[in-house]
């Protein structure tokens, strides 16, 4: 059984909310479809439902009776299952309820798989860790063992990489950065309770606004020093990050406050976010200024 398979529910009955985890079919069969007016309004049910994976914010809402309310939702990932049970989506003013006896025996197994109790704890013990050889590269989306995506925007060096939180727009500098398989402790891995993912030995945590991180100086500390000894490398090199602006951009999974910062700090650095216009300032020469500023310290510090 996939994560994505469990349906996280949420039952409101006079005021007091119970949570359950269901397969689809018993989610069906705990809605009683046989009694829906028409076949339209169960096609809708099972699309309503379709419609909410990959969506957060999304539930499929049901009105039984007026002191009766089910909420329901295809699960994301573990770190939602996580939040689910331990009631981030129910009313702050009731205790969490979990009512094991609605539950499908599939999903409380696969709670088992992820060493998680029903209360969203995790025993960190639990697992065994393997590391496993990896090659990380720009773009690339990862994610870490505690659920969250980052996508690479720089690769500093071979374990130093410079990160972007897809869903809060932060960015971190992830220094000694490997890749694990995790599955349960006594357990043989099997694809079905393993999760990839990375871990990182230090990190160093920003907010969401490119304008106002020196990437310079991370690139100092933390990164393998480019050689640049002529103006051919030092323009190759106002290119790659002219193309790292334009892919954080376009990044669909970012939200539009931080794309206006990343276009401001692009507009900034370079006068312009258009390619064409960019390479035309580039093979004129208008960029060149750094290059004779980066030779000045370069001689100042050799004296």
């Amino acid at each position: 059984m996939k994560i994505t398979e469990i349906v996280l529910v949420t039952e409101n009955w006079k005021g007091t909310e119970k949570n359950a985890l269901m397969t689809a079919e018993d989610y069906f069969r705990y809605l009683d479809l046989d009694t829906f007016d028409s076949r339209k309004d169960v096609a809708d049910a099972i699309l309503e439902l379709g419609r909410t994976l990959g969506e957060e914010e999304a539930w499929s809402e049901y009105y039984f009776a007026a002191n009766r309310t089910v909420f329901a939702r295809l699960c994301m990932d573990e770190k939602q299952l996580e939040q689910f049970l331990r009631g981030f989506y129910n009313s702050r003013d009731q205790e969490v309820l979990f009512d094991k006896g609605m539950c499908s025996g599939e999903c409380l197994d696969k709670l088992s798989e992820f060493c998680m109790d029903t209360k969203g704890m995790v025993r960190i013990g639990g697992f065994s860790y393997e590391k496993q050889e990896a090659v990380f590269e720009q773009g690339q989306i990862l994610r870490n063992l505690n659920g969250s995506d980052y996508r690479v925007l720089e690769k500093l060096s071979e374990k130093n990489l410079l990160l972007m939180d897809t869903k809060t727009g932060n960015f971190v500098v992830a220094l000694g950065t490997e890749q694990f398989v995790r599955h349960p402790r006594g357990t043989e891995a099997t694809k079905e309770n393993s999760l990839t993912g990375i871990e990182w030995g230090h990190g160093l945590y920003y907010g969401s606004t490119p304008s106002a991180i020196d990437f310079r100086h991370i690139r100092q500390e933390y990164g393998t020093e480019r050689k640049i000894e002529d103006i051919h490398q030092y323009r190759e090199m106002l290119q790659d990050r002219f193309r790292l602006y334009s892919r954080m951009e376009k990044d669909g999974l970012i939200s539009d406050r931080l794309r206006e910062e990343i276009m401001y700090a692009s507009y900034k650095e370079f006068g312009t976010n258009d390619s064409e216009y960019f390479r035309k300032g580039l093979n004129e020469g208008l960029y060149d200024k750094g290059f004779k500023e980066m030779k000045e310290i370069a001689k100042r510090k050799s004296r």
